[in-house]
């Protein structure tokens, strides 16, 4: 993890003298589920924040890449039982993004991310629970992520995204609700996020 973020620090500091490159953080808020577990929603709330180096490659077009924490996971509230169970995943994040700015301050942007699994949390009832029975999770995954933004200033960017898992996110897990996507069975991250980023030079 401190190598990873001293590897984007070295990166961002050649944004002061290379004039292709920018950089910046961001910050934002995500509300997410997960496919495979019989319940449906995004009844989960949770955080993501880190900085980014983008590369422009035509006028309108540019190449970026992210290192963030972001929270996954799903909140479930079974209405027969009254339980309440709460699984919260950490991952670090490294999405590389084509963006196309279009009508001078929109961007629509799309591309992979590599999930680096950090740990998990499960809640039932409000109490710490293990997580029984369940396949452990990959310590890697790849999720797909599209979005469209809006410059509010030339440094001040908003923008949704919808970040969905394109490779389980647990290893061999073959419950009775798992989904099959991409030739393959299992848990998959589901999400959408709201994030404000901020670029250290006006774009």
């Amino acid at each position: 993890m401190k190598k990873l973020v001293l590897v984007l620090l070295s990166v961002l500091s050649l944004t002061g003298w290379t004039q292709p490159f920018n950089g910046g953080v961001l910050v934002g808020g995500v509300i997410s589920q997960v496919d495979g577990d019989n319940n449906g929603g995004y009844h989960k709330f949770g955080l993501l924040g880190g900085g980014f180096v983008s590369l422009r490659i035509s006028p309108a077009s540019s190449l970026q890449f992210e290192m963030e924490y972001i929270q996954k996971g799903a909140r479930i509230s079974d209405s027969l039982t009254g339980n309440t169970t709460l699984n919260r995943i950490h991952y670090l994040e490294l999405p590389l993004l084509y963006q196309f700015t279009f009508a001078k301050r929109l961007q629509a942007e799309i591309g992979p991310a590599a999930d680096v699994f950090l740990g998990s949390y499960n809640e039932v009832n409000g109490a710490e629970a293990p997580d029984n029975g369940i396949s452990p999770y990959k310590t890697v995954s790849i999720t797909g992520i599209a979005g469209l933004a809006c410059f509010l200033t030339p440094h001040l960017k908003a923008g949704i995204r919808v970040n969905y898992s394109l490779t389980s996110s647990r290893s061999n897990f073959n419950g009775p609700y798992s989904r099959y996507i991409l030739w393959q069975r299992g848990q998959f991250n589901n999400l959408l996020s709201l994030q404000l980023s901020w670029y250290f030079k006006e774009r």
